[in-house]
C-alpha cells in the first residue's frame, strides 16, 4: 500500500512537471508568435515607408553630387526616426544600428573636407537599412551573398596558395563588404547570428595575421564563415538576384576603411582601396509590387 502510493505521488509529480514544462514551453511560443503577429499601426508603416523613400531621394542626389541636398535629407532623417515607434518593425540592435549609421552619416556630410567616396559608402549603409525596414521578405542586402561568397572562396584560394599578403587585403575587402550591409543585416535578423559573423571577423584577422600565419585556424574560421553567411541569407541561393551594373553617373568606390561598427568590434584600422572599373553592386534595384 505504501509503496503503491509512494508511486502515484511520484507519477504525479512527474506529470505537473511535464504539464508545467509545456505549459512554459506554449507560454513562450505563444508570447513569440504573438509579438511577431502583433499588427503594425498603419501610421507607423507610413513613416517607415517615407522614411525609406527619403534614403533612396538621399542616395540618388549623393550619387549625382548634389552634396547640400543630401544633406538637408540626412537631417530629415534624423528628424524623423523619434516620430516612429519602432515595436514590431525591428529589434532593440535593429534600431540602434539605424540610428547609430545616421551618427555616422553625419560625421562624413559635415566634415570640412567632404568625401564623395566616404559619402557614397555611408548612403549605401543607410540606403540598405531603411530598405530593411520596409521589405522584410527580400531586402536588398540580399544581394550580397555572391558578394560574401566570392570574397570567402578568394581567401580560400590564397590560403591554398599560403599567400597571406594577398589574404590580408582580400580580408580587407571582405570586411568592408560586411560593413556596408552590418546595419541592414541587424535590422533583418537577431542579434545572436550576426554576433556570430563578427566573431568570426575578429578570429580569421587574428589568425590570418599571425607571422607564420595560422593556416588551420585559418581554414576552420572560413569553413565556420560558410556556414554563418548560410545561416544570416536564410540558405535562399535561387531567389537571391545579383546584377553588376554599369552607373553612368558615377560608381560606388568601395575606399572607405571598415564602418563604424565593425571598427568597434575588430579593433583595427581598415584598408583603403579603389576598385578599378565601373562595375559594383546596385544598392537601388527595380521591385514589383508584391515584394512590399
Amino acid at each position: 500500500m505504501f509503496h503503491s502510493t509512494k508511486k502515484r505521488k511520484l507519477a504525479a509529480v512527474v506529470v505537473l512537471s511535464l504539464v508545467v514544462s509545456i505549459s512554459a514551453a506554449c507560454g513562450a511560443n505563444t508570447r513569440t508568435s504573438g509579438q511577431a503577429a502583433k499588427p503594425i499601426d498603419a501610421e507607423q508603416v507610413q513613416r517607415v515607408e517615407f522614411l525609406n523613400q527619403i534614403a533612396d531621394d538621399m542616395y540618388k542626389q549623393t550619387m549625382d553630387g548634389q552634396v547640400a541636398e543630401a544633406r538637408n535629407k540626412l537631417q530629415q532623417m534624423s528628424d524623423q526616426i523619434p516620430k516612429i515607434h519602432f515595436e514590431g518593425i525591428t529589434s532593440v540592435e535593429g534600431l540602434n544600428a539605424l540610428t547609430e549609421t545616421i551618427t555616422e552619416a553625419k560625421r562624413v556630410y559635415n566634415a570640412v573636407n567632404y568625401s564623395p567616396d566616404e559619402g557614397q559608402v555611408a548612403v549605401a549603409k543607410i540606403r540598405l537599412a531603411t530598405d530593411a525596414l520596409t521589405h522584410k521578405n527580400q531586402p536588398m542586402w540580399l544581394q550580397y551573398y555572391k558578394v560574401l561568397q566570392n570574397d570567402t572562396t578568394l581567401l580560400s584560394q590564397d590560403l591554398k596558395a599560403n599567400k597571406q599578403n594577398e589574404m590580408l587585403t582580400d580580408f580587407g575587402k571582405l570586411s568592408q563588404h560586411v560593413a556596408i550591409i552590418h546595419p541592414a543585416i541587424l535590422i533583418s535578423r537577431d542579434a545572436g547570428s550576426v554576433e556570430k559573423l563578427d566573431s568570426l571577423l575578429v578570429f580569421l584577422h587574428k589568425y590570418i595575421n599571425e607571422k607564420p600565419m595560422a593556416a588551420n585556424q585559418v581554414e576552420s574560421g572560413l569553413g565556420h564563415l560558410h556556414q554563418v553567411l548560410d545561416e544570416l541569407f536564410l540558405k535562399n541561393k535561387d531567389a537571391i538576384a545579383f546584377v553588376p551594373i554599369t552607373d553612368p553617373r558615377q560608381p560606388i568606390i568601395w575606399s572607405l576603411g571598415i564602418g563604424l561598427i565593425i571598427v568597434s568590434v575588430l579593433s583595427f584600422v581598415g584598408w583603403r582601396m579603389y576598385q578599378p572599373g565601373r562595375s559594383f553592386v546596385p544598392v537601388k534595384q527595380t521591385r514589383e509590387g508584391k515584394n512590399r
